[in-house]
């Protein structure tokens, strides 16, 4: 008599938003209900506000789901970001530059590719949010010249800048926003305090390098292989048509570089004239540079591949070169359609405050604690992870955390750039394991779209494959920061773990 197999429920990843999102409205019923609230702290007066969970199933609430729904998708940052990346991807894929600069990696190591893509994802935070634009379709199309799986290259990508988050060879924009954030929660303790971004260079440096490291062995470890891609026609490669290519890069790049420099004749005209330091100027909110970026990285790739294609001959005509803008749009309809379901998900926990609520009440813990030493740290380090967890936003969640954690932290000896460094930790852990992050979605379109072999892609599922790596840096930055605390290192200039 034959068993009866049980089908195992793996539903697909719009499926889990909306389980996840119908969870959140039932829980908002339940929060409301029972009165849960939180106490929200102002930074510069201290003074506090009560924060309530909100019953979606309320007048306003059921307003709020289908009067924002398109709005909401409308306002996705990285949207617009995506399909410039793509249009870019394509027309370097198809021009034939793509192959001809990286397809003699083919016989190179694969730990050292590896190696290569986690540390240059880490590096490339310093663009904040645009290196995942820029990386995830970029890397799975050199993957595929290489003949190597897409999807790991995506996965790798992926793991290697939201980890990396916290660190970097250099200190970028979102740092100094925090630094402002740290600086006037620490006044309300240390008098006359002033945040310097280069106080956390040491720690970065190391963990940019260890991470990397790690990352690479269990990378290889956990899910790399290689895999065979045909090309649909065999592309030409012509070193006078790299030649061409890359004079018409240099000039660009001079332009670029000219356009943000100050005080030179006819420069800095992507620059903020309205701000103060130069990093407000270059990547503020208001910068043409910042807001301009992915054009600029879209009008160098158009033009490069432009004249790579003429001189190569694998664009023969300007047809041609409009097909080759559009083609890598093929397949990637779960980016666009996960992406709406997500700022659905997204909205309905944004109104009912429960993850607000939730994180607060955490916050509060380390406040009311009489900890120290070790164990402050690391209590407040997995705070800032579930807290990332709840809502991945790191500007808001530093803006709730840090007038609570800057000053308790300050009582127990920790210093404040050390409390940022914690924070900044605990938001690139959380982050990787957090379903409310749009860029996981993102990622998950990217691996769809990269699919050959019709593999079963869920949530969850991606979730627990990547999780080895995840853990394995995770438990790698845990050690980063717990013994850098422990020994009294200095983290960067003019700092150090202590006060």
């Amino acid at each position: 008599m034959h068993k009866k197999r049980i089908k195992k429920f793996n539903p697909g990843p719009i499926t889990v938003m909306l389980i996840i999102s119908f969870t959140i409205m039932v829980l908002s019923l339940i929060g409301n209900k029972l009165g849960i609230s939180g106490t929200l702290t102002d930074s510069e007066t201290l003074e506090t506000t009560t924060i309530t969970i909100n019953n979606i199933f309320s007048k306003d609430g059921i307003r709020y789901i289908f009067g924002s729904a398109l709005r909401n998708f409308r306002n996705i940052e990285p949207l617009v970001a995506i399909i410039v990346s793509l249009i870019t991807v394509s027309i370097l894929e198809v021009s034939g530059l793509l192959k001809h600069i990286f397809g003699g990696l083919k016989n190179v190591r694969s730990s050292i590719i590896t190696f290569a893509v986690i540390f240059i994802s880490i590096c490339s935070t310093i663009i904040g949010d645009y290196s995942y634009a820029v990386l995830l379709p970029l890397v799975s199309a050199i993957y595929r010249v290489i003949n190597k799986d897409a999807k790991t290259g995506i996965m790798t990508s992926f793991i290697g800048i939201t980890i990396g988050y916290g660190t970097g060879l250099i200190f970028n924009y979102q740092d100094v926003l925090l630094g402002a954030l740290t600086e006037t929660a620490a006044r309300n303790v240390l008098d006359n305090y002033t945040f310097n971004p280069m106080s956390m260079i040491f720690i970065m440096l190391v963990s940019t390098v260890v991470l990397s490291i790690v990352g690479t062995i269990a990378v290889e470890r956990q899910f790399n292989k290689r895999a065979r891609y045909e090309d649909e026609e065999e592309l030409v490669t012509s070193k006078t048509a790299l030649r061409a290519s890359l004079v018409a890069f240099v000039i660009m790049l001079l332009i670029v570089i000219w356009s943000i420099i100050p005080g030179l004749p006819l420069s800095g005209w992507l620059l903020d004239d309205s701000a103060g330091r130069y990093i407000y100027r270059l990547l503020g909110d208001n910068s043409p540079f910042k807001d301009g970026f992915m054009v600029i990285i879209l009008c160098m790739s158009l033009i490069c591949s432009y004249v790579y294609g003429k001189v190569s001959r694998n664009i023969k005509d300007s047809r041609e070169y409009n097909k080759a803008i559009s083609k890598t749009f093929q397949n990637t309809g779960f980016i666009f359609a996960g992406l709406f379901f997500a700022s659905i998900m997204l909205s309905i926990l944004d109104f009912t405050n429960i993850s607000t609520v939730l994180s607060l009440k955490l916050i509060e813990l380390i406040g009311t604690s009489q900890m120290s030493g070790v164990f402050i740290v690391g209590t407040s380090l997995l705070v800032c992870t579930i807290i990332t967890i709840l809502n991945p936003s790191t500007i808001n969640n530093w803006t709730m955390a840090s007038p609570i954690l800057v000053s308790s932290l300050v009582r127990a000896n920790i210093a404040p750039e050390f409390t940022q460094m914690i924070f900044k930790v605990g938001d690139s852990i959380g982050k990787c394991f957090s379903p409310f992050y749009i860029f996981f979605i993102i990622m998950l379109g990217f691996l769809y779209k990269a699919d050959s072999q019709n593999e079963d892609i869920s949530f969850f599922g991606t979730m627990r494959k990547m999780s080895p790596v995840v853990i394995a840096l995770a438990l790698t930055w845990i050690v980063i920061v717990i013994g850098w605390n422990l020994l009294g290192f200095r983290i960067g200039i003019g700092a150090s773990t202590t006060l």
